[in-house]
């Protein structure tokens, strides 16, 4: 059937999302020239777009999707947008209208506006000394400019240089690894509800998407590796979650068990490269980068966090 076929295409797509977009938008055109007014086509593609910067277009997408009919999805998207081209009141009308009609979008609506409301003005850098309210509002000018990286390190020298400013950069310096969490990899499975432990694992996975519930998350977690200890997904998504809680070896360590189980388990190595860059252990970052580079259809996901790190590292050699 035409409508199984354009499913399946659909869901072929957005896996090709995480690491080749060019491939995800020719199915995004193929499945718009056999049925212009589809919905999910029409937000994949305009999805695709956003992955390469090209928000004028997706918006277009977007649009055309809204005419036929209003839909979170691509409120959502075009929230994100404006949020992205600074034009904040309207990201939040969007955001609002996403919500309107899908009200389990509230939590990751929240950090969104949340993260549209940071600014100079949310923090009193009178409070601290010159140093430190001079990196505090580099590291916000980096952040709007999508450098994170240069603004987390920014940050962390402003801790440094007044440790009274903790409390307050830590709240941006969380923002940013909010960022970092949303790239993890995670693999797509398919979960039979008739099995005990496959019905764990979707409200574990559930309770960290929908409900924003880490600690609930964790423990259904648990409870799943201590009937299989080497359940490679499991283990993957305890390590993204460990690293919400700021348990970065640990996370590390989950990862690591992943790999000890498959070496080319590509979602633990780029996680695993992500906590270590978070971690400032750049040459152990680049190793795993290298390593999935070797894999062409991973490059244009790794390719920015490599090239970030080697420019890091002939700025700063290691001794």
């Amino acid at each position: 059937m035409l409508e199984d076929y354009i499913n399946e295409k659909i869901s072929e797509a957005r896996e090709l999302m995480q690491n080749d977009t060019d491939k995800a938008l020719k199915i995004y055109d193929e499945l718009l020239e056999i049925e212009p007014d589809n919905i999910n086509a029409l937000n994949g593609k305009g999805s695709a777009l956003m992955k390469v910067n090209k928000y004028d277009e997706a918006n277009e997408y977007f649009d055309k999707s809204l005419s036929i009919c209003e839909n979170s999805s691509a409120f959502l998207n075009k929230g994100i947008i404006f949020k992205h081209l600074k034009e904040n009141e309207q990201a939040i009308f969007y955001f609002d209208k996403a919500c309107e009609i899908n009200p389990n979008l509230e939590n990751i609506i929240t950090l969104l506006k949340n993260e549209i409301t940071t600014s100079t003005d949310t923090i009193n850098l009178n409070e601290f000394n010159d140093e430190a309210s001079e990196l505090i509002k580099k590291g916000i000018e980096l952040k709007n400019e999508s450098k994170l990286w240069d603004s987390l390190e920014a940050f962390l020298k402003a801790i440094e240089a007044d440790s009274t400013c903790e409390s307050e950069v830590n709240r941006l310096i969380d923002e940013i690894k909010n960022t970092f969490e949303k790239e993890f990899i995670y693999n797509d499975e398919e979960f039979d509800m008739d099995n005990k432990i496959d019905r764990i694992k979707m409200q574990a996975i559930r309770s960290l998407v929908k409900e924003n519930d880490p600690s609930k998350t964790l423990t259904l977690m648990n409870i799943v590796l201590e009937v299989d200890k080497n359940d490679l997904n499991t283990l993957n998504h305890k390590g993204g979650v460990l690293f919400i809680f700021n348990e970065y070896q640990k996370a590390i360590d989950c990862f690591d068990k992943c790999l000890s189980i498959d070496k080319c388990y590509y979602c633990a190595l780029f996680n695993k490269g992500i906590v270590l860059r978070i971690m400032n252990k750049l040459p152990e970052a680049l190793s795993c980068f290298d390593e999935l580079l070797k894999m062409p259809q991973y490059s244009n996901k790794v390719k920015p966090y490599h090239l970030e790190i080697l420019t890091k590292l002939n700025q700063n050699p290691i001794p």
